[in-house]
């Protein structure tokens, strides 16, 4: 096999910078005889096992697959003492693929992979994936025992051609400086420059505070404009004005609006700045649904249509909502992937009516759909685990779009999670693709973070979550648990035993104490296909290390697929 095996390996497991290359001496003659033509006689049985004899290249292109022929576990055993020992003259696989921590490492950079070549914009979100595909390759390397250095696997030109965008447009190169002393000076100059310019606008700023704003005219991040009247009227629609949400027309309502501050202010974020949308290009408003804490419109902007959330206007007055709803902007602004609702942008004039836009899911929630589905006699029931052909969507197809969205997530280090994963938050695109969104109470997670409050619904969160405990992204992994359930019950989790709650004493707070006991689990029906309930089983494991990975439920659920 030539060169262009080996590329695919490395292609395969991934790219990176950074590791120390100890290179082996180049096998002798004495170590072909006894180590490369034993490997060579290896390969056709191989080839065979996995179906590619017509293709030697895509001989790994299948692990499980690969893994599963005792010929080609044979073959990278051969390459693994190769390895070991001496630099082949021709490329072999690598000597540890079928350990199960390369079948997982693997499987996770070709997904990095793939969302990293397939940007079409450079964001944040998709920057920093290429930039972690190009981070992983050292311990993939040496997980899987490949070939080729990590210095040589990393040349991947397509990958490197993204990261050398997303670097273009995310650290636009500035103007040279002068060389030798003159540099030193002009830094001199520029902040001088600056702090005279900051301390002008302070100046300007405290002034201002001292004056009512004029009419409906709005300015804020060094942008002015008129609100649109109609645009101001629905985004206020279900809601009493004299709440003193949204826009007022009140001067000194609006004045107060605008004095208000909250720690880490969005609007004056400049990396957030290039997101924001005035509010006059916002047409077609009108109210989808309204919650606890916030509502949410369907909108148009532009040609596109959006969807816009805001907070309610009782909780528009309370710092703490609004500092968590711009937490929640800032998160939805740096994650960009296929599986994930996408970030359009934000849009305000007062602090109290700060909105951030998304893309427009014209088919709801998983919760809509199997809603319909339950109130069919079972025998008209579209929505089935495989496709029959007749409706786009199946249940294996929305967990697998989950379970994609998941790994994205999980891949960030420290690793986002999502903390409320349920039927309601994955939302399906008018191709019925699933996304997940709504990542009001996600946050970014250290080891030794513990769940205090905030939480997801009773029912889908994990025992170790319940108890107050340390938690990591396994607790996504029990929450995806209980979506299958609801996939496959067409039901609420626990839904019976809830709704007798007044009959025989059952409440939240004891489903809570025996979830986190381990003695209460959602239930399934008897015609789940087995592998399926098999896996769901596994993510509702009590204990998180007994949970599979997101890599881990992607792979086998698109295996199920195939």
């Amino acid at each position: 096999m030539a060169r262009r095996f080996l590329l695919l390996v490395a292609l395969a497991a991934g790219h990176a910078a950074g590791q120390t290359d100890v290179a082996l001496p180049a096998c002798t003659s004495a170590d072909n005889a006894t180590l490369l033509e034993p490997y060579k006689a290896l390969v056709a049985p191989c080839l065979a096992a996995v179906n590619q004899t017509s293709n030697p290249a895509n001989i790994i292109s299948n692990p499980e697959l690969f893994c599963a022929s005792t010929s080609c576990q044979s073959l990278s055993t051969a390459a693994g003492a190769i390895l070991s020992k001496c630099t082949p003259p021709t490329s072999v696989v690598p000597g540890k693929f079928c350990d199960p921590a390369c079948v997982e490492s693997i499987t996770a950079w070709r997904l990095l992979r793939k969302q990293c070549v397939g940007i079409t914009s450079a964001t944040y979100g998709l920057c920093y994936t290429c930039k972690k595909y190009l981070a992983s390759v050292s311990s993939v390397v040496g997980t899987c025992q490949i070939q080729d250095s990590a210095a040589a696997i990393r040349q991947d030109v397509d990958v490197l051609g993204m990261v050398k965008i997303c670097d273009a447009q995310t650290n636009p190169t500035t103007a040279p400086v002068a060389a030798s002393s003159d540099s030193n000076n002009t830094t001199y100059i520029v902040i001088g420059c600056i702090a005279g310019v900051v301390l002008l606008g302070a100046v300007v700023f405290a002034c201002l505070r001292t004056k009512k704003p004029r009419g409906d005219v709005y300015s804020s991040n060094g942008q002015s404009y008129r609100a649109n009247g109609s645009n101001r009227h629905l985004i206020n629609s279900g809601n009493n004005s004299s709440n003193g949400g949204g826009t007022s027309g009140n001067p000194s309502s609006s004045a107060h609006h605008m004095n208000t501050r909250v720690a880490n202010d969005i609007r004056f974020d400049a990396e957030l700045s290039q997101f924001r949308i005035p509010q006059q290009e916002i047409q077609n408003i009108s109210l989808l649904v309204k919650g606890g804490y916030g509502v949410v419109f369907h909108a148009t902007f532009g040609k596109q249509d959006v969807a816009m959330k805001q907070l309610l206007p009782s909780k528009a007055k309370d710092s703490s909502a609004i500092q968590d709803f711009m937490n929640e902007i800032r998160l939805c602004a740096r994650l960009e992937h296929p599986k994930i609702v996408k970030f359009v942008g934000i849009s305000w004039s007062t602090l109290q009516d700060l909105a951030v836009l998304s893309e427009f899911m014209s088919n709801g929630d998983v919760t809509g759909l199997i809603r319909k589905e339950r109130k069919k006699p079972e025998g008209s029931r579209l929505l089935q685990w495989y496709s029959d052909g007749v409706f786009p969507a199946t249940k294996t197809s929305i967990a697998a779009d989950t379970a994609d969205a998941l790994v994205y997530l999980h891949s960030f280090q420290p690793t986002v999670i999502h903390r409320d994963l349920k039927s309601k938050n994955v939302l399906l695109s008018e191709t019925w693709e699933a996304k997940l969104s709504d990542f009001g109470i996600s946050r970014v997670t250290s080891l030794e973070e513990s769940m205090t409050s905030n939480i997801g619904t009773i029912a889908w969160i994990a025992p170790e979550v319940l108890t107050g405990g340390r938690y990591t992204e396994k607790a996504d992994i029990y929450s995806f648990g209980v979506l299958m359930a609801e996939l496959d019950t067409l039901q609420v989790p626990y839904a019976d035993m809830l709704g007798k709650s007044k009959e025989n004493g059952f409440s939240n707070a004891r489903l809570a104490m025996m979830v986190s006991e381990g003695a209460l689990q959602p239930s399934f029906t008897e015609s789940m296909p087995s592998e399926l309930l098999a896996l769901a089983r596994e993510c509702l494991s009590f204990h998180d290390n007994d949970r599979p990975s997101a890599v881990q439920l992607s792979y086998r659920l698109h295996k199920m697929l195939q």
